[in-house]
């Protein structure tokens, strides 16, 4: 249901003038905890988000400003089915990858994302989407898609993530299959840290 709420949330501010001020204040804070841990930071912006000139000059503003710490963050790229303009995110990644910072495909398996998506953005980390993960025990299909999307990121020395790992049972196939990480509730719920 959090996550429910937090899309509706989201969608909302999309439509009015907030959205723009939540990336920001999202940059701003992402950013700062880099001074607070020595772990990785993970940022999601969505094509949209990146066709700003606003959030661009955001994003490269603050990698200036945290040079030293740029190579502990990682942009997770969702897609969005109403952007168009490839280039655009394309020169994003080249330059923010030019600066240390990793690119991660977000959701692959789902909606937009595809093998020629990944051709043209060369990401560092591909992040295989839940619908794939949740059936990976009891349905054929989705094992063997989940197989060759991880046998094509290790040919591309790419990282792999699976998202949605709620039992024992399909973290030890994905283990089996070759994923480094993985992240959902078999490992904890997430939670607001101090």
């Amino acid at each position: 249901k959090t996550l429910e709420a937090t899309a509706m949330f989201l969608d909302i501010a999309k439509k009015g003038k907030y959205y723009n001020q939540i990336t920001s204040i999202v940059l701003d804070n992402s950013f700062g905890a880099l001074l607070r841990t020595d772990k990785n930071i993970s940022i999601n912006l969505s094509a949209l988000d990146i066709e700003k000139e606003y959030i661009k000059n955001k994003v490269f503003s603050l990698l200036a400003t945290y040079r030293e710490h740029a190579h502990r963050v990682v942009i997770e790229l969702l897609e969005d089915e109403e952007f168009k303009n490839f280039d655009v995110i394309r020169d994003f990644i080249s330059n923010v990858k030019a600066q240390g910072v990793r690119i991660a495909i977000d959701d692959f398996g789902s909606g937009y994302s595809n093998f020629q998506r990944l051709n043209e953005y060369q990401p560092d980390i591909l992040k295989i989407d839940a619908t794939l993960i949740k059936n990976i025990t009891t349905n054929e299909f989705s094992l063997a898609t989940v197989k060759t999307m991880v046998l094509f990121a290790k040919e591309q020395n790419m990282e792999v993530i699976a998202e949605f790992v709620e039992s024992e049972e399909i973290y030890k196939t994905l283990c089996d299959l070759g994923v480094e990480y993985s992240q959902g509730y078999y490992f904890g719920k997430p939670e607001i840290l101090p």
